[in-house]
């Protein structure tokens, strides 16, 4: 009883400095990862929990649109412990559902429209992440999922699903503290507003590093910020207070554009930010060499 009321009394403390909790009922189900089939997805379960989405006006680099509010995510859901890789995306392919040859040439494309005119560059496959997808392509990847299983359970994650699970119970900047670093993500330069590839620390990749080369999150969950961005099922509503506050889809607003969550190799420390929202692209927008899918799956 007194290691009980201890666990109580740790989560209403967390839960006063910081706006996260966590249900009771449902610790330590983060550690049942599953797999629905040999090429499907890790998926870790993520448990109900509530905590406070955006940014405060103090932040530095914060954006505008980083409003915060509280988030309650009343239900238990699953996330791929990494962003989907290569070789699953071949898989769907060879499958004949997933098109691969057009994300190719979609790659090729924005390679080639450079002024330099160089070749394109592959940054490798196997267990490194997908790039070059658009948020359509993403779905039908889901759909693969749905189909290879037998589920109707495979889905993108909510935006706000996506910070509630890369925080995993913290409010700082970043996801391991408040100052950015490479031994925690694979990222780009550290001049706000600039883009390229850098390395340091635990961070020897230029461009794409395979799929957790880096520590877990709290959630057990690798890549939430740095290495490949991932597409969000979400519309764009710029003011982030009018997000829902039970997690689920934005389906107004601005259908034009589709979210996407996470940071990449070639950003900057702002965007690596835990808050920070990206909405730049339409969702048949292929070609984007640091642009890849995440997958969530309902858990019953």
């Amino acid at each position: 009883m007194q290691k009980r009321g201890a666990i109580i009394l740790a989560t209403i403390v967390m839960s006063f400095v910081t706006g996260f909790t966590i249900s009771s009922d449902d610790k330590g189900r983060t550690e049942k990862n599953f797999k629905d089939c040999d090429m499907c997805p890790e998926m870790v379960i993520i448990p109900p929990g509530t905590f406070i989405m955006g940014s405060p006006e103090s932040e530095k680099y914060r954006e505008k649109d980083e409003g915060q509010h509280r988030v309650i995510i009343n239900y238990s859901f699953a996330v791929s412990k990494a962003p989907i890789t290569w070789d699953q995306w071949e898989a769907c392919a060879r499958d004949a559902m997933c098109d691969g040859q057009a994300v190719e040439t979609a790659l090729r494309k924005e390679k080639q429209g450079k002024t330099e005119k160089e070749e394109y560059i592959d940054y490798g496959r196997g267990n490194r992440p997908v790039v070059g997808v658009s948020w359509w392509d993403a779905q039908v990847f889901v759909g693969w999922l749905n189909k290879k299983t037998g589920k109707d359970q495979y889905r993108l994650l909510t935006e706000a699903e996506y910070e509630y699970a890369a925080r995993a119970g913290t409010s700082t900047v970043y996801l391991w503290g408040d100052e950015a670093s490479r031994e925690y993500a694979n990222f780009g330069t550290e001049v706000n507003n600039e883009l390229g590839g850098a390395v340091g620390g635990r961070d020897l990749w230029i461009n794409t590093s395979p799929v957790c080369s880096f520590p877990v999150n709290g959630f057990g969950l690798c890549d939430m910020a740095g290495n490949v961005y991932q597409w969000v099922e979400d519309c764009y509503e710029a003011d982030g207070i009018k997000l829902p506050a039970d997690g689920s889809t934005v389906k107004s607003g601005n259908c034009n554009v589709r979210g996407f969550r996470g940071n990449s190799f070639m950003s900057d420390i702002k965007t690596l930010r835990s808050a920070n929202r990206a909405f730049v692209y339409s969702p048949d927008a292929r070609g984007r060499s640091f642009l890849g899918i995440r997958v969530a799956r309902i858990i019953d």
